[in-house]
């Protein structure tokens, strides 16, 4: 089944990857399409088998600090990290809206994955401002906006390029300027210092530098 859910997630990520079918999954793995059925009765069973993986690292991207305070060395690397997850499933979260219309069981795990995700990006920035990196927004439930607006930017960046664009690749520098711009959002509720060194590990890595 590894091998089978591997080989579609770099059929699924090619740019094409949309159009991929079972037949074209089980070709490119040099099996017969029965003996993929015999574990796989068809795509939407293969997307929902890769879909763990997606929740498990975005949640580790956003889970508690393990230290006494989140440093900003830290918070830029949570970014890259989302980075990271991001250009691993980029299929996932170019054809998402398809994705979940296609097959309401992923929906739900689609929209409890969200639920967490929402309430672990809220405990990172309510620790930033319990640590004093960060200073809380006014009215109190932006930060629920702030939230919001981090993961929008975040989910759908690969989307927007796709839309205007002209072509359809999209490389690895391409998906950290999203980081970029997902940082940008709450950049200006940061401690200046903290957000100079926070930006400077996600330009480092955009640059090759680290």
């Amino acid at each position: 089944m590894t091998r089978i859910v591997e080989g579609a997630l770099e059929l699924l990520n090619r740019s094409d990857g949309a159009a991929v079918t079972t037949n074209h999954i089980a070709a490119h793995l040099g099996m017969s399409p029965g003996n993929l059925y015999y574990h796989f009765r068809n795509r939407e069973e293969i997307v929902r088998a890769i879909f763990p993986r997606i929740v498990a690292e975005a949640l580790a991207a956003t889970a508690p600090a393990a230290g006494p305070r989140l440093t900003a060395h830290e918070f830029g690397e949570r970014h890259l990290e989302g980075v990271r997850t991001l250009w691993r499933y980029r299929f996932f979260f170019r054809d998402v809206n398809q994705l979940v219309a296609r097959d309401p069981r992923l929906a739900e795990e689609y929209r409890d994955y969200q639920r967490r995700l929402g309430a672990q990006y809220r405990g990172i920035f309510e620790r930033l401002i319990a640590d004093g990196s960060m200073r809380a927004p006014e009215p109190a439930e932006d930060l629920d906006r702030l939230v919001a607006d981090s993961i929008v930017i975040w989910a759908n960046w690969i989307p927007h390029l796709i839309a205007v664009r002209p072509r359809p690749e999209i490389t690895r520098r391409d998906v950290v300027e999203g980081a970029l711009h997902s940082f940008l959002v709450v950049a200006p509720f940061l401690e200046r210092r903290f957000a100079a060194e926070t930006r400077g590990v996600i330009e480092g890595y955009r640059a090759g530098a680290i």
